[in-house]
């Protein structure tokens, strides 16, 4: 995600090795990374009640999957199941659903499969949720799921929580189909906020995200509101700037927590579609191989989009409202959750390397989510941020080398902080190894100075 701020830092680091006389005593180097750690890390501690979540909610039961654990995918069945729902919206809600009356305008659905402690993780922050009641809230699961969640949870008949257990495994494409067309085309409401089951929401999320919705619907060019999911809060203020959000390129940051207006699914509901009615009756799972590869990369070309695009619905979604001229998405400065997906949907790393890409922690403060604010409308505002930028940086810089922060280095991790592409906890703990190793770089140790210049810091 930073791999090109990395670079930057370590040329220029290599230029200071080389190119300084002074000698800078290794007794002034401060223990600093380790604060912005643990600045970062564990705060969903406060969030959660532990492994059991007996009590925590209360929901409107559907069971809808009468198959045993361990069912393996079928993509026709699932597909057949789906275009049943589909064919009438009236009989779908009653099937889904039953007697539940709406009680709010935007829906919030916790998708999630079979992975027990990770939802014991994350479904317990949905649920605490700060003004959760303003919310009607669905819980999504794949079929063929090990794990029942209402092992856990005891959901009586007077919620605004429903439990949908689907008959069969849907996988991801079908999944994330279903649940925009239940919200949008069956419920009929204004907005959806989707969480996904790897991610521990901060509490005040589902209510910056339905500020963030509204603020959207008057914006002809914003089209998804998302939580960043880089942690950049080493560099940033967040007594100034923890309510504000920001434009940035719509294809940037996953869509693991985040959310749309109505108006936006009816403008790229029949791209997605057929985008659905391309990959049913197919293992979604076999998506980059053919045949599935080859109709996904057709589907692409015929609409206009990269030929060679990225083939998951996630992507599909984004490029069709691109195109319907919604380039942009709003996006908060803070991450306002954690990501624990390191074995989910979307990566397959060791749990070290996900978080060295993602960090750990997410924002432990308190905002106003009524106040958030557009921070690219105002210049100053972008300035002042710039100018924290570069004072956040001097602060570690300065103990280890002779002179201020070259201005490159700061305009780019600048850019990459606005686009919300830069892992701030772990670029600080990079800026303070690399000091550390051009300080052992004066004192003679070539060992450290070889291992810097190949890149390994």
């Amino acid at each position: 995600m930073y791999k090109g701020w990395l670079t930057f830092l370590m040329l220029w680091v290599l230029g200071e090795i080389f190119s300084h006389t002074a000698n800078a005593s290794s007794s002034q180097v401060p223990v600093l990374a380790s604060r912005f750690q643990q600045r970062n890390r564990g705060s969903t501690v406060s969030i959660l009640a532990g492994n059991s979540m007996k009590g925590v909610a209360q929901r409107s039961r559907r069971q809808l999957d009468d198959s045993g654990p361990g069912q393996q995918a079928n993509p026709v069945q699932a597909a057949a199941y789906l275009d049943d729902l589909f064919k009438d919206y009236a009989t779908a809600r009653k099937q889904l659903v039953g007697s539940f009356n709406k009680r709010s305008r935007i829906a919030v659905v916790f998708m999630c499969f079979n992975r027990a402690g990770v939802i014991r993780q994350s479904l317990p922050a949905v649920m605490r949720s700060d003004g959760v009641e303003q919310f009607d809230l669905f819980i999504s699961q794949d079929g063929g799921a090990g794990y029942n969640i209402e092992k856990d949870l005891h959901f009586p008949e007077s919620s605004s929580i429903v439990y949908i257990r689907h008959k069969f495994n849907l996988c991801t494409g079908l999944h994330h189909h279903f649940v925009k067309s239940f919200t949008f085309d069956i419920m009929d409401y204004d907005g959806l906020i989707i969480v996904e089951e790897d991610n521990v929401v901060h509490p005040q999320a589902l209510q910056l995200l339905a500020r963030m919705i509204d603020l959207s619907i008057e914006q002809p060019e914003i089209g998804i509101v998302s939580l960043v999911d880089m942690d950049n809060s080493a560099f940033l203020d967040d007594r100034k700037y923890a309510e504000g959000i920001n434009r940035v390129n719509g294809t940037m940051g996953h869509l693991w927590v985040y959310g749309f207006h109505k108006s936006r699914y009816e403008a790229v509901r029949s791209n997605l579609y057929d985008y659905y009615n391309t990959i049913k009756g197919h293992d979604y799972g076999m998506k980059h191989e053919p045949p599935l590869s080859d109709k996904i990369k057709a589907l692409l070309v015929s609409k206009g989009f990269p030929a060679d695009g990225e083939l998951s619905q996630d992507r599909f979604f984004i490029y069709s409202l691109e195109n319907a001229g919604y380039r942009q998405r709003y996006q908060t400065l803070f991450r306002f959750f954690e990501p624990i997906g390191y074995l989910g949907l979307h990566h397959r790393h060791t749990e070290t390397a996900f978080f060295n890409m993602f960090g750990r922690g997410m924002f432990n403060g308190r905002i106003k989510p009524q106040a958030a604010f557009d921070v690219t409308k105002d210049t100053t505002m972008l300035l002042d941020i710039k100018a924290g930028v570069r004072d956040h940086i001097n602060r570690v810089w300065l103990q280890y080398f002779p002179g201020k922060v070259h201005e490159e280095l700061v305009n780019n991790t600048f850019v990459s902080l606005m686009e919300g592409r830069l892992n701030g906890v772990e670029a600080m703990a990079d800026i303070k190894s690399a000091g550390m190793k051009y300080i052992a770089s004066k004192t003679g140790n070539k060992l450290i100075i070889a291992t810097f210049a190949g890149g390994n810091i």
